[in-house]
């Protein structure tokens, strides 16, 4: 199966795809779209504190340049998963729509893991997620 570039790289840096780890590229990238360059942009993630669910960091790490070495990213522990990005007095969140997390706990399998995560990669932002800002 073909893969786009950005999935490649998330594939070598988290060593397979996923859906919560697709779901945090993607969330990543809206905090890097909206707010520019990493430098001055800080991310807490929210997720339940082990896998498949805290894949959703390495997903953000990859998708918005802030990451663990820098130090510019936190992880709390919530039910849902969510990143809340802050720069420059800016506020702006990602979350997933309600009810979605069922449908992606359903939909977990190995068989179906690239096939899903193509899915939540190329599926409208809208959606998938809400968005805060403030």
């Amino acid at each position: 199966m073909d893969l786009p570039e950005e999935l490649q790289s998330l594939q070598r840096f988290h060593g397979h795809l996923g859906i919560y780890v697709t779901l945090g590229l993607r969330m990543g990238a809206i905090g890097k779209r909206t707010f520019g360059h990493w430098k001055g942009l800080k991310a807490t993630v929210r997720t339940v504190p082990k896998p498949p669910m805290m894949c959703v960091v390495d997903g953000v790490q990859v998708g918005s340049a802030c990451t663990m070495g820098k130090g510019n990213i936190a992880v709390e522990a919530a039910n849902e998963p969510s990143v809340t990005f802050e720069k420059e007095g800016r506020r702006l969140t990602v979350s997933l729509k309600p009810g979605l997390r069922a449908t992606v706990d359903s939909e977990m399998s190995h068989e179906r893991e690239l096939e899903r995560s193509l899915h939540y990669f190329s599926v409208r932002e809208d959606d998938v997620f809400v968005i805060t800002e403030g």
